[in-house]
């Protein structure tokens, strides 16, 4: 049975280049979004198919969501030390894209968050950056739309494949590939037991794969 279109947003970026990967290795037809022409041949693949626009525009933004009945979101501001910028990526147009895709029909939309947004002050570079993306986990959770929110540890480049280590509060910090993250983001799609959880992940070799049947079925909530 032919799978519905998912669309990844910040789908040129370094996780976002592997979120379409894994979802295409699923059988999902993707339409990546990326900013400009430029960015183009990152992600440009057999079953994939390439809009340009600007996210934070809201026009821009339903032509892209029209069609789609999932959204993957791997937007981040970056590192960026302006507060405008971060507040206007993680948390003002993942608001906008959390209402419009109730609007439009999205059945299930997965935000890439991070760990510490609850905590924010115990790291103080991050600590803009992490309000900002918890501001916006709240407003995807208040939008009516079916979430997973995934809150990763640091990022590597390293191979995925390794043990992942998943629950709604993960005992200290950690880290994690990019490819494991892309590969939990897409079984949140696969596994009816992701839908409106909030989980932490990182890499853990006595763990088991991120691809796991029952991943999300262990997340326990109190």
């Amino acid at each position: 049975m032919a799978k519905d279109l998912v669309l990844v947003l910040g789908a040129s970026g370094r996780t976002g280049r592997r979120v379409v990967q894994a979802l295409r290795r699923h059988g999902f037809p993707v339409r990546a979004m990326v900013r400009d022409e430029s960015k183009r041949s990152l992600v440009d693949a057999e079953g994939v198919e390439v809009i340009v626009g600007d996210v934070t525009n809201e026009e821009d933004a339903r032509r892209a969501l029209d069609g789609a009945r999932y959204v993957v979101s791997a937007l981040g501001s970056k590192g960026t030390a302006d507060s405008a910028h971060i507040e206007l990526i993680e948390f003002t147009t993942i608001a906008e894209l959390a209402q419009l895709a109730q609007e439009m029909g999205v059945r299930h939309f997965v935000l890439c968050s991070s760990m510490g947004v609850e905590i924010p002050d115990m790291i103080p570079p991050l600590a803009e950056i992490l309000r900002q993306k918890r501001r916006g986990e709240l407003a995807l959770e208040g939008s009516g739309v079916s979430f997973t929110i995934v809150r990763p540890g640091g990022l590597t480049d390293e191979p995925g494949g390794g043990g992942v280590a998943i629950a709604r509060t993960l005992p200290g910090f950690g880290m994690i590939s990019r490819d494991d993250v892309a590969e939990v983001m897409a079984q949140a799609l696969l596994q009816p037991e992701a839908r409106n959880k909030i989980v932490e992940i990182v890499n853990a070799p006595d763990a088991g794969p991120a691809d796991r049947p029952g991943l999300f079925a262990t997340v326990q909530y109190e």
